[in-house]
């Protein structure tokens, strides 16, 4: 078992930071021999908490510097992304970088089994609502990891038909056309999944805040009537062990 296993979270500002209190309590009876860490990926999440905080926050540079001396055996940077864009390959170099013997856990979606188990994870929650349509809503990025969305959306519907749309709240996949595509389908009612870690500021403002910009005033201005699962991935039962796997597959194959 590492020695060290650091938990490489995006971040919150927001109170949804409790998520990551879930996950750590799911993730860490795994591992029982280890000390588990967490660090935030983004610079102002960092900022933020080191200003409402007395603990110290620290980056993942520093804090590997800080265990390089006491790391007898290998530490896992496991990554808590979603999928392997910009913010997981900002965590890559910054490990690379480190004098101490460090392995990368990969992201939630990497492989096609990572795929088909949050799909697993997903699907009680979309036959719960099969009188809707389903609106998958994740980051979205410019990274070119963007294929991940349709790639799920085409594994979800393998199990639960054309009425599940997968796409970003920004950048790719683009999602201009996609509540046209849902009001021709014929449903006036979707129950919309935030597919994010946690349920922080972008499902506030982006999904159900009162703008005109918001996927809330975007449906309701096409008549469509929409539910909310308030919840971000982290709280689902089986994420927190793909995670778990993710660490245990970087310990027998590490990352080059």
């Amino acid at each position: 078992m590492p020695h060290h296993i650091i938990l490489s979270a995006f971040g919150t500002t927001t109170q949804s930071r409790q998520t990551y209190n879930v996950l750590n309590e799911r993730i860490a009876p795994h591992f029982p021999n280890s000390c588990v860490h967490w660090i935030y990926s983004s610079p102002t999440v960092r900022n933020n908490m080191r200003d409402h905080q007395a603990d110290q926050v620290v980056s993942l540079t520093e804090l590997l510097q800080n265990l390089y001396l006491d790391a007898s055996e290998s530490i896992v940077v496991q990554s808590l992304h979603v999928m392997p864009g910009h913010e997981f390959h900002r965590v890559v170099r910054e490990t690379r970088q480190a004098q101490a013997k460090v392995v990368i856990g990969m992201p939630l979606l990497t492989t096609p089994d990572d795929h088909h188990r949050v799909a697993d994870c997903l699907v009680p929650i979309i036959e719960a609502n099969d009188n809707k349509a389903i609106l998958i809503l994740g980051h979205g990025t410019s990274h070119q990891s963007w294929t991940t969305y349709p790639t799920l959306e085409k594994v979800i519907r393998r199990r639960a038909g054309t009425r599940v749309f997968v796409t970003g709240l920004e950048k790719y996949p683009d999602s201009e056309t996609v509540i046209d595509e849902i009001a021709d389908t014929g449903f006036d009612q979707v129950f919309v999944i935030p597919f994010l870690m946690v349920a922080g500021m972008h499902f506030q403002r982006d999904i159900i805040g009162e703008a005109p910009t918001s996927w809330k005033s975007r449906l309701n201005r096409k008549k469509i009537d929409l539910s909310i699962h308030d919840q971000g991935l982290g709280l689902l039962p089986g994420i927190a062990e793909i995670f778990c796997d993710h660490i245990r597959t970087a310990l027998i194959n590490p990352s080059p």
